[in-house]
């Protein structure tokens, strides 16, 4: 009687056969061939992004890309991001990942503390100051990188910062305040205490998102409705169309009026009508069907443009982000 085994199963057996040293150089020829595979496939989310690839596929971004479709978990998404990116400027980086020099952690480390100097200070490195900078991180752990990143930029001290999400899809945060910052939470906490009595401070936290929230959006509706024409009824058209056609030329009807409707700014109104109304980004991929649904950078699309005839009425209009909302038109879709 023949009996069937597994891979694992022989793959197991085969290791078992193994002497320690065998087992040692298997495992080291094995990592080597893994770092080989992982900078092609920087090379490869390097072109994909070069490409915009993830844009046709209904993904807002090389990261949702990456997570959504390729599988990566955030973080190792994120990491292959900053390693490709830098890659581009500084192609020795390839072969440093390559040899072990460097690791993808170290590189994303420098792509942050990159973000944060050019956002703080409106530093940015040059492609050979970058890779100076990348020679400075050889052969250091990521206590030592972090420690050299910190002294070259004279970073001040950071809190830490975790975020977990658990089986229920409930997120489990820690995080380290300041006195200073303890302090004005516990403020907060006090001022709302007779509309949250006894709350925790996850609540306080919440409600105080929710109420910058609201108060964003309706500045924002309230600036854009004071500089933006009003809403027009469908009786101001008609009538409006009237008027024209008295004072204008004998041929200029219904379709001219439109079009020129068409092209004045979409009202407030109907933008926070659209945008309160949708999911997310309305993209959807040809192919599979798929939709975008990115909640963030979200804009007013046309379905049927403006050049084309199509109005600003609210059943003309939907949400995209930002970057489907420039494909669409630069990709002729």
């Amino acid at each position: 009687m023949t009996q069937d085994f597994d891979s694992s199963q022989i793959v197991r057996m085969n290791l078992f056969e193994l002497t320690n040293e065998e087992l040692h150089h298997r495992l080291l020829s094995r990592a080597e061939e893994e770092r080989r595979l992982t900078h092609q496939i920087l090379q490869l989310i390097a072109e994909v992004d070069q490409r915009r690839l993830y844009l046709p596929m209904a993904q807002a971004s090389l990261f949702d890309y990456l997570v959504k479709l390729i599988g990566y978990t955030p973080a190792s998404a994120q990491r292959r991001i900053d390693a490709a990116r830098m890659m581009q400027q500084v192609p020795e980086l390839g072969r440093k990942i390559e040899s072990g020099s460097l690791k993808l952690t170290q590189v994303s480390q420098v792509q942050q503390v990159l973000r944060l100097v050019r956002k703080k200070d409106n530093i940015q490195l040059l492609p050979n100051e970058k890779k100076d900078l990348l020679a400075k991180l050889e052969n250091k752990t990521g206590a030592e990188s972090e420690l050299i990143l910190a002294q070259v930029f004279k970073l001040p001290p950071q809190t830490q910062f975790r975020q977990k999400i658990q089986q229920d899809e409930s997120v489990r945060i820690e995080l380290t305040l300041s006195k200073e910052q303890m302090e004005v939470v516990e403020r907060a906490k006090a001022l709302l205490s007779h509309a949250l009595p006894g709350a925790s401070l996850a609540e306080v936290i919440v409600s105080l998102a929710e109420r910058y929230v609201k108060t964003r959006i309706e500045t924002k509706s309230k600036s854009k409705a004071e500089c933006k024409p009003e809403t027009q009824t469908k009786a101001d058209v008609e009538a409006q169309t009237r008027t024209d056609q008295g004072s204008s030329s004998a041929t200029e009807g219904v379709a001219s009026q439109r079009r020129r409707l068409s092209q004045q700014a979409i009202p407030a109104a109907v933008k926070k009508d659209v945008l309160g109304r949708s999911q997310g980004c309305e993209f959807r991929d040809a192919k599979t069907g798929k939709v975008c649904g990115s909640k963030r950078f979200l804009e007013v699309d046309h379905i049927q443009p403006r050049f084309a005839g199509g109005g600003n009425e609210s059943f003309n209009l939907r949400a995209m982000c930002s970057s489907h909302n420039k494909f669409r038109y630069t990709a002729g879709c």
